[in-house]
Protein backbone atom coordinates (compact mmCIF):
# COMPACT_ATOMS: atom_id res chain seq x y z
CA UNK A 1 0.00 0.00 0.00
CA UNK A 2 1.52 3.73 -0.89
CA UNK A 3 1.01 6.39 1.48
CA UNK A 4 -0.03 9.83 0.36
CA UNK A 5 3.16 11.04 1.64
CA UNK A 6 5.44 8.82 -0.37
CA UNK A 7 3.41 9.14 -3.40
CA UNK A 8 4.33 13.27 -2.99
CA UNK A 9 7.88 12.14 -2.85
CA UNK A 10 8.00 9.82 -5.80
CA UNK A 11 6.55 12.53 -7.99
CA UNK A 12 9.09 15.19 -6.55
CA UNK A 13 12.04 12.53 -6.83
CA UNK A 14 10.74 11.89 -10.80
CA UNK A 15 10.33 16.12 -11.64
CA UNK A 16 13.75 16.76 -10.15
CA UNK A 17 15.35 13.55 -12.44
CA UNK A 18 13.64 15.34 -15.39
CA UNK A 19 14.83 18.42 -14.68
CA UNK A 20 18.41 16.58 -15.25
CA UNK A 21 20.49 15.77 -12.30
CA UNK A 22 21.39 12.16 -10.44
CA UNK A 23 22.77 15.15 -8.26
CA UNK A 24 19.92 17.16 -7.40
CA UNK A 25 18.32 13.69 -6.71
CA UNK A 26 20.86 12.53 -4.22
CA UNK A 27 20.80 15.90 -2.56
CA UNK A 28 17.37 15.68 -2.13
CA UNK A 29 17.12 12.21 -1.01
CA UNK A 30 19.35 13.28 1.39
CA UNK A 31 17.57 15.90 2.42
CA UNK A 32 14.70 13.66 3.03
CA UNK A 33 16.43 11.13 4.82
CA UNK A 34 17.31 13.57 7.13
CA UNK A 35 14.23 15.03 7.90
CA UNK A 36 12.63 11.82 8.50
CA UNK A 37 15.31 10.59 10.97
CA UNK A 38 17.24 13.37 12.45
CA UNK A 39 15.98 16.50 12.81
CA UNK A 40 18.22 19.66 12.26
CA UNK A 41 18.72 21.12 15.61
CA UNK A 42 19.52 17.34 16.96
CA UNK A 43 21.99 17.16 14.52
CA UNK A 44 23.84 20.32 15.17
CA UNK A 45 23.77 18.82 18.75
CA UNK A 46 25.60 15.90 18.07
CA UNK A 47 28.25 17.21 15.27
CA UNK A 48 29.19 19.93 18.67
CA UNK A 49 29.21 17.21 20.58
CA UNK A 50 31.62 15.49 18.27
CA UNK A 51 33.50 17.96 17.68
CA UNK A 52 33.64 18.62 21.81
CA UNK A 53 34.88 14.96 22.20
CA UNK A 54 37.46 15.35 19.59
CA UNK A 55 38.94 18.80 21.14
CA UNK A 56 38.75 16.62 24.28
CA UNK A 57 40.84 13.96 22.86
CA UNK A 58 43.35 16.41 21.55
CA UNK A 59 43.91 17.62 24.69
CA UNK A 60 44.33 14.45 26.53
CA UNK A 61 46.38 13.27 23.68
CA UNK A 62 48.72 16.22 23.96
CA UNK A 63 48.66 16.07 28.16
CA UNK A 64 50.02 12.76 27.63
CA UNK A 65 52.43 13.39 25.58
CA UNK A 66 53.45 16.55 27.79
CA UNK A 67 53.73 13.89 31.23
CA UNK A 68 55.83 11.55 29.26
CA UNK A 69 58.08 14.00 28.68
CA UNK A 70 57.99 15.08 31.93
CA UNK A 71 58.85 11.54 33.08
CA UNK A 72 61.83 11.19 30.74
CA UNK A 73 63.20 14.30 32.08
CA UNK A 74 62.63 13.27 35.87
CA UNK A 75 64.30 10.10 34.75
CA UNK A 76 66.96 12.13 33.37
CA UNK A 77 67.23 14.05 36.29
CA UNK A 78 67.33 11.29 39.00
CA UNK A 79 69.89 9.51 36.31
CA UNK A 80 72.48 12.50 36.58
CA UNK A 81 71.90 12.89 40.39
CA UNK A 82 73.13 9.39 40.95
CA UNK A 83 76.03 9.33 38.39
CA UNK A 84 76.56 12.99 40.71
CA UNK A 85 76.07 11.19 44.19
CA UNK A 86 78.47 7.89 42.81
CA UNK A 87 80.86 10.61 41.79
CA UNK A 88 80.91 12.59 45.19
CA UNK A 89 80.85 9.36 47.13
CA UNK A 90 84.25 8.03 44.80
CA UNK A 91 86.25 11.96 45.59
CA UNK A 92 85.03 11.47 49.63
CA UNK A 93 86.50 7.63 49.36
CA UNK A 94 89.68 9.01 47.74
CA UNK A 95 89.98 11.80 50.46
CA UNK A 96 89.42 9.52 53.44
CA UNK A 97 91.98 7.41 51.83
CA UNK A 98 94.33 9.95 51.28
CA UNK A 99 94.14 10.90 55.12
CA UNK A 100 94.46 7.84 56.14
CA UNK A 101 97.36 6.92 54.08
CA UNK A 102 99.19 10.74 55.40
CA UNK A 103 98.43 9.39 59.23
CA UNK A 104 100.18 6.10 58.19
CA UNK A 105 103.32 8.01 56.64
CA UNK A 106 103.28 10.43 59.60
CA UNK A 107 103.02 7.64 61.78
CA UNK A 108 105.97 5.82 60.25
CA UNK A 109 108.11 8.64 60.38
CA UNK A 110 108.07 9.06 63.82
CA UNK A 111 108.38 6.05 64.36
CA UNK A 112 111.63 5.45 62.47
CA UNK A 113 112.95 9.00 63.44
CA UNK A 114 112.54 8.92 66.79
CA UNK A 115 115.79 9.40 67.92
CA UNK A 116 116.26 12.34 65.51
CA UNK A 117 113.22 13.61 67.61
CA UNK A 118 114.47 12.86 71.23
CA UNK A 119 117.61 14.84 70.66
CA UNK A 120 115.43 17.59 68.66
CA UNK A 121 117.85 17.16 65.47
CA UNK A 122 114.56 17.53 63.74
CA UNK A 123 110.79 17.72 64.34
CA UNK A 124 107.75 16.30 62.28
CA UNK A 125 104.33 18.11 61.92
CA UNK A 126 101.17 17.13 60.44
CA UNK A 127 99.35 19.90 58.29
CA UNK A 128 96.01 19.71 56.81
CA UNK A 129 97.63 19.50 53.80
CA UNK A 130 100.84 17.17 54.26
CA UNK A 131 103.57 16.21 56.82
CA UNK A 132 106.66 19.13 57.44
CA UNK A 133 110.37 17.81 58.67
CA UNK A 134 111.67 20.70 59.71
CA UNK A 135 116.23 20.61 59.96
CA UNK A 136 117.59 23.24 62.26
CA UNK A 137 120.76 24.93 60.48
CA UNK A 138 123.43 23.55 62.91
CA UNK A 139 122.78 20.04 62.12
CA UNK A 140 123.34 20.56 58.11
CA UNK A 141 125.46 23.01 57.33
CA UNK A 142 128.43 25.54 59.22
CA UNK A 143 127.39 28.87 59.40
CA UNK A 144 127.48 30.93 56.29
CA UNK A 145 127.98 27.22 53.75
CA UNK A 146 125.96 25.62 51.64
CA UNK A 147 128.16 22.29 51.92
CA UNK A 148 126.12 19.50 54.24
CA UNK A 149 128.26 18.07 57.48
CA UNK A 150 128.79 14.67 58.19
CA UNK A 151 126.23 14.48 60.83
CA UNK A 152 123.46 16.51 58.39
CA UNK A 153 124.05 13.95 55.77
CA UNK A 154 123.60 10.79 58.13
CA UNK A 155 120.11 12.48 58.98
CA UNK A 156 119.13 13.30 55.85
CA UNK A 157 119.78 9.82 54.77
CA UNK A 158 117.38 8.21 57.50
CA UNK A 159 115.01 10.58 56.51
CA UNK A 160 115.04 9.90 52.48
CA UNK A 161 114.70 5.91 53.64
CA UNK A 162 111.52 6.97 54.59
CA UNK A 163 110.69 9.09 51.53
CA UNK A 164 111.66 6.80 48.66
CA UNK A 165 107.69 5.05 48.50
CA UNK A 166 105.68 7.93 49.74
CA UNK A 167 103.06 9.19 47.17
CA UNK A 168 103.92 12.67 47.46
CA UNK A 169 105.60 15.56 45.86
CA UNK A 170 108.64 16.35 48.13
CA UNK A 171 109.61 20.19 48.09
CA UNK A 172 113.08 21.23 50.02
CA UNK A 173 112.75 24.79 51.21
CA UNK A 174 115.69 26.76 51.90
CA UNK A 175 115.35 29.81 55.13
CA UNK A 176 117.52 32.02 56.53
CA UNK A 177 117.37 34.89 59.10
CA UNK A 178 117.31 38.89 58.27
CA UNK A 179 120.96 39.40 58.92
CA UNK A 180 122.95 40.56 55.59
CA UNK A 181 125.67 38.32 53.92
CA UNK A 182 129.14 40.11 54.26
CA UNK A 183 132.59 39.90 53.05
CA UNK A 184 134.29 37.45 50.94
CA UNK A 185 131.27 35.06 51.76
CA UNK A 186 129.01 37.64 49.61
CA UNK A 187 131.12 36.29 46.30
CA UNK A 188 129.46 33.36 46.36
CA UNK A 189 126.37 33.73 48.12
CA UNK A 190 124.76 37.91 47.26
CA UNK A 191 121.51 37.80 49.39
CA UNK A 192 119.98 35.58 51.77
CA UNK A 193 118.02 34.06 49.38
CA UNK A 194 121.29 32.74 47.31
CA UNK A 195 122.62 30.71 50.23
CA UNK A 196 118.86 29.27 51.00
CA UNK A 197 118.43 28.40 47.49
CA UNK A 198 122.04 26.73 47.66
CA UNK A 199 121.12 24.69 50.55
CA UNK A 200 118.12 23.57 49.40
CA UNK A 201 119.35 22.64 46.03
CA UNK A 202 122.05 20.29 47.91
CA UNK A 203 119.74 18.65 50.02
CA UNK A 204 117.26 17.75 47.05
CA UNK A 205 121.18 16.16 45.28
CA UNK A 206 121.43 14.07 48.61
CA UNK A 207 117.52 12.61 48.61
CA UNK A 208 117.94 12.07 44.75
CA UNK A 209 121.90 10.24 45.49
CA UNK A 210 120.04 8.11 48.44
CA UNK A 211 116.89 6.56 45.53
CA UNK A 212 114.61 9.43 46.18
CA UNK A 213 112.57 10.09 43.33
CA UNK A 214 113.65 12.70 41.05
CA UNK A 215 110.35 13.68 39.54
CA UNK A 216 109.10 13.99 42.62
CA UNK A 217 111.47 16.56 44.21
CA UNK A 218 111.25 19.98 43.87
CA UNK A 219 113.93 23.06 45.53
CA UNK A 220 112.62 26.34 46.88
CA UNK A 221 114.27 29.48 48.15
CA UNK A 222 112.66 31.71 50.73
CA UNK A 223 115.62 33.36 52.07
CA UNK A 224 115.03 35.61 54.79
CA UNK A 225 111.22 35.63 54.20
CA UNK A 226 108.71 33.72 56.12
CA UNK A 227 110.34 33.51 59.71
CA UNK A 228 109.27 31.47 62.66
CA UNK A 229 110.52 33.58 65.36
CA UNK A 230 111.48 36.70 66.19
CA UNK A 231 115.02 37.69 64.46
CA UNK A 232 115.66 40.39 67.11
CA UNK A 233 117.44 37.83 68.83
CA UNK A 234 120.43 34.89 68.27
CA UNK A 235 117.45 32.37 69.55
CA UNK A 236 114.76 33.43 67.16
CA UNK A 237 117.52 33.67 64.10
CA UNK A 238 118.71 30.25 64.79
CA UNK A 239 115.09 28.82 64.33
CA UNK A 240 115.00 30.92 61.55
CA UNK A 241 117.77 29.20 59.79
CA UNK A 242 116.22 26.34 58.68
CA UNK A 243 115.74 23.87 56.02
CA UNK A 244 111.75 22.32 55.57
CA UNK A 245 111.18 19.48 54.01
CA UNK A 246 107.31 19.28 53.30
CA UNK A 247 105.27 16.14 51.54
CA UNK A 248 102.65 17.57 49.87
CA UNK A 249 99.58 14.99 48.48
CA UNK A 250 99.35 15.70 44.80
CA UNK A 251 99.33 14.33 41.52
CA UNK A 252 101.98 14.46 39.34
CA UNK A 253 102.11 15.67 36.07
CA UNK A 254 103.13 12.34 34.33
CA UNK A 255 100.89 10.19 37.03
CA UNK A 256 98.34 11.83 35.19
CA UNK A 257 99.40 10.85 31.99
CA UNK A 258 99.84 7.09 33.21
CA UNK A 259 96.05 7.42 34.50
Amino acid sequence: MTTLAGNSALHFTRRLAIRGGRHFLLTALCGLALAGCVSSGKYDALMKEHDALTKEQEALRDTNNTLSQNITEEKNISKEKAEQSARLQSELDAIKAKAEEQKATYAKLVKELSGELDTRKLTIEQMKNGINVNLTEDILFPSGSATLRDSGREVLAKVAEQLQSVPYQIIVSGFTDNLPIKGSLATRFPSNWDLAAARATNVVRLLEEKKVPADKLVAASYGENQPVADNATEAGRKQNRRIEIRLRPVVLENEKEKE
